[in-house]
């Protein structure tokens, strides 16, 4: 029998067994947390609410719930430039949804991801008459091409946050020489769009 298939009829089971004795089944509501790199992390579950510390990878909400109550974790606050969301590639352990009944598994426990928040990195271009010109990031090594003509530019990959960034020209095109101002930073919270790059003729 498939794992999916036994687990409601454990929860079941343990319900039943817990009538039984003139209880009910309680479950606490519980997930983890993978990448919390930075402080501000609180979790909510239909008003009850936890906060996680920088380096948690687990957290477990003060309230258990009966059996049958609905649940529904969510990312009430983000972590400092950082977004957090349910972990859809978590295998170890198996996952609950973010959201159902309690009961519908055998245990809650939702897995959560954080990624630190990422800008895109780019500018302007004066002078350009020909194609040619490569520039490229020294914090990760993309490059774009610009066409002949072209007064903007902007890196494919986006820089995350508190990365140091150094736009440089990697080869100069036919006939000209073109050279960068505003080169070099620390990504903040927000796009980078004052990169110069202006090119001459030789």
């Amino acid at each position: 029998m498939k794992l999916s298939c036994l687990r409601p009829l454990v929860a079941l089971l343990i319900s039943v067994a817990l009538s039984a004795c003139g209880g009910k089944a309680s479950f606490s509501v519980n997930g983890t947390i993978r990448n919390l790199n930075n402080p501000g992390l609180v979790m909510a579950n239909n008003g009850d609410t936890v906060s996680l510390p920088v380096g948690a990878t687990s957290f477990t909400f003060p309230k258990s719930i009966d059996y049958g109550t609905e649940y529904n974790i969510v990312v009430q606050t983000q972590p400092q430039h950082m977004t957090c969301g349910v972990d859809l590639n978590s295998v170890t352990p198996p996952p609950s949804p973010a959201s159902g009944s309690a009961g519908q598994f055998p245990s809650i426990l939702v897995p959560f991801i954080c990624v630190q928040n990422s800008y895109a990195l780019g500018g302007t271009i004066t002078g350009l008459t020909v194609a040619g010109l490569e520039l490229g990031n020294g914090s990760n090594t993309t490059t774009v091409l610009p066409a002949a003509a072209a007064t903007t530019f902007t890196f494919a990959d986006k820089v995350p946050f508190g990365t140091f960034y150094s736009v440089g020209v990697v080869t100069q095109p036919p006939g000209l020489t073109c050279s960068v101002t505003n080169g070099t930073g620390t990504m903040g919270e927000a796009a980078v769009t004052n990169v110069g790059v202006a090119c001459v003729p030789k």
